[in-house]
Order: C-alpha cells, then structure tokens, then sequence
C-alpha cells in the first residue's frame, strides 16, 4: 500500500523527494510525497509585506490539496520568517482543520539550539508566558512522531511510514475522498449523514468532532451487523 506524505518547508524539497522515494523503494515502502513551500520568496503569493501571511497560506492549501489525505506531515523547524516558525505553522493549520488526524514530523538543522532559543526568548522577555505555552501545547497534541535533524529527515519519514499502521481516521477520509459524489443509503441513526454524499460527509466530519465520533460508531455497528451471521 502507498504512503503519502507532504513536506513543508521554505527551501525547494524537489531533489530531497525524489531520493527519499527512491530510497523507500529499495526498503519495501511506497511513498508518493508532495511539498507546499511556505516562507519562500520564490512563492510569494503566501507572503504579505514579506512575511507568512497564514490567511493566504489556509486558502492555497485548501485550493491545491483538499480532498487529499495524508499519513505524515513534515515540518521545517525554521522558516525564515519571524513570527511563523514550523511549530506555529502546524498550531495554525491545525486550528484551521488541516492536519488534525495527521502525524507529523518536526525537522531542523540545529535542533537543540531552536529549542533552548525559545526558552531564551522566554527569559528575556522577547516571548510571553502564553506564547511559549501555546507552543508547548502545540508539541504536546500534534501527535509529533519524532523530532529529527535536518540532515536525516529523509530516511526518518521512511522510517516512520514504514512501521506505522493508518488509523481508522485516516482510512475513513481516504475512502471518502475516492468517491466525492457517492452518497449512502439512508440508514443512519443521525440524520446529519443521511442523503449527503461522501464529501459532504467528509466536510462535516472534518469541522465537528463529535459528528466524526458519531459517524464511525455508526459506521462500524453497521459493518457488525451486516457481517454477522442469523443464529
């Protein structure tokens, strides 16, 4: 079964991808991997005066990958980019619905030094008690598979999508998303999903988390009971 993943960084990924597909392959695993630059000058459509603008950075993603479903997201630590580095990056995108089922991978070059920074900042007063607990919160719930160096990023996804299971989140989207305009028999206990098609479906599970709860309940009571034998 193939793998997808995507790469956020601000530096072209074009040459690190092939090798890491390539690589996968020679180990048994199947990776298809794309990339969303963020932070670059070279697509400057996300940038305002400069500088991540995460209002363009939400709409493009949405236009260029929704629908899409991906096993790993990974992260470049460092931007270059002032206020968004890849941990506010990822908070951000996460509370705008994208990546929230989605593991993910956080990558830098100088690693312990992009960690004690933020505690420097914090005692010197360059970062506020809330802004440094945002962040450790954002490292706390993302589901971060590892934290690696930069150098090694490659054979680290490799090493991840190779040994990990999907989650029946990932699953569910994954399917739904193959067949947008198929809609289901109306045999749903909560009428929210009756009469939708699957993307419908799909956007109402991804905005309300206790409609996704309800849903895969019901989801698998029904597969129960229509593999279960009459006694």
């Amino acid at each position: 079964m193939n793998k997808k993943c995507i790469i956020i960084d601000n530096d072209d990924q074009t040459e690190e991808i092939k090798k890491l597909v390539r690589d996968a392959k020679v180990k048994g695993v199947y990776i298809e991997c794309e990339q969303f630059n963020v932070g670059s000058t070279f697509d400057n459509e996300l940038l305002t005066d400069g500088a991540i603008d995460i209002d363009k950075v939400v709409a493009e993603f949405k236009k260029r990958f929704k629908g899409q479903t991906f096993h790993l997201a990974a992260f470049d630590w460092d931007l270059s980019d002032p206020k968004i580095d890849g941990v506010e990056l990822m908070r951000q995108l996460t509370h705008h619905k994208i990546f929230k089922n989605t593991p993910k991978l956080l990558y830098s070059g100088l690693l312990e030094d992009k960690l004690s920074s933020k505690l420097d900042d914090f005692k010197n007063g360059d970062l506020t008690k809330g802004e440094l607990l945002d962040r450790v919160k954002t490292l706390i719930k993302a589901d971060i598979k590892d934290f690696v160096a930069r150098e090694t990023y490659e054979s680290d996804i490799i090493r991840i999508l190779g040994g990990t299971d999907e989650t029946l989140d990932l699953i569910i989207e994954d399917e739904l998303s193959k067949f947008p305009e198929f809609i289901f028999s109306n045999k749903f206990v909560n009428e929210n999903f009756n009469g939708k098609t699957f993307l419908e479906i799909a956007n109402i599970i991804e905005e309300h988390d206790g409609l996704r709860n309800d849903f895969k309940k019901e989801l698998i009571q029904q597969i129960i009971a229509y593999l279960t034998e009459k006694i």
